[in-house]
């Protein structure tokens, strides 16, 4: 009796067992960390000055106002990253910044 070939290796090599690729759930947008000066009670608003789409809120709180950002109006173009002095401000996907 011949032997019966090991398909699930077989599958696996061809592909046929690979996860399921994850859909993209939209552009990459801006986080900002916890190293911000903002939060640190220094009046720092360079990221805001530096978002061409004005995604960059500033809040009122108590000890100054802390950054938010606007996910519908953040493209993820980075130029708050690179304004932000503290380099704190990352571009991730939309998952992170939740």
């Amino acid at each position: 009796m011949a032997e019966t070939p090991d398909l699930r290796r077989r599958n696996f090599v061809l592909g046929r067992y690979a996860a399921e690729p994850l859909e993209p759930v939209g552009p990459p947008v801006a986080v900002i960390g916890q190293s911000c000066f903002a939060f640190r009670g220094i009046a720092c608003m360079s990221c805001r000055d530096a978002c061409p789409t004005g995604a960059v809120r500033f809040e009122l709180a108590i000890g100054g106002a802390r950054p938010r950002i606007n996910l519908d109006a953040c493209t993820g173009c980075g130029d708050c990253s690179n304004a932000c002095p503290a380099d704190t401000i990352q571009i991730s996907a939309p998952e992170a910044a939740s």
